[in-house]
This record gives C-alpha cells, sequence and structure tokens, in this order.
C-alpha cells in the first residue's frame, strides 16, 4: 500500500524521479530508508511524519470550536 502523501515527479520517461511528502505543513522529501520502510512499504502507520499529524489532529480536535475558528 502506498501512502496517499508521496507524490512523484518525473520530467521524462527515462529521468529521474523525484518523491516528496506532503503530509506535513511544509514539502519533504523521504529518505530512501522512509520509501521503503513508510511510502511504499508495510509500515504506513508506523510514520513518524504521519503520526505527528495524527497527533496534532487529535489534539486539535481537544480545544473547544470557539477558540479554534478565531
Amino acid at each position: 500500500m502506498e501512502c496517499k502523501y508521496l507524490n512523484q515527479f518525473r520530467l521524462s520517461e527515462f529521468g529521474w524521479t523525484v518523491e516528496s511528502c506532503t503530509a506535513n505543513d511544509r514539502p519533504y522529501a523521504p529518505s530512501i530508508s522512509e520509501l521503503h520502510d513508510y511510502c511504499k512499504g508495510s509500515e504506513l502507520r508506523k510514520c513518524p511524519v504521519l503520526l505527528k499529524k495524527e497527533s496534532v489532529r487529535m489534539n486539535n480536535s481537544l480545544i473547544p470550536e470557539n477558540l479554534v475558528a478565531a
């Protein structure tokens, strides 16, 4: 299963492929080991970037809505 936050760019059929992660607020280029283990591998749920994103979302849900909208 490939991560839905992984974007791949290639200028031509035989050119280099550039892969970036958009799960964070800023573009991030995963290392070869991260691509193998998390982005394209079977350990997607253990990805440190994805875990951080989910923990921020969970923490924000604890804040009352009237404070979030301000």
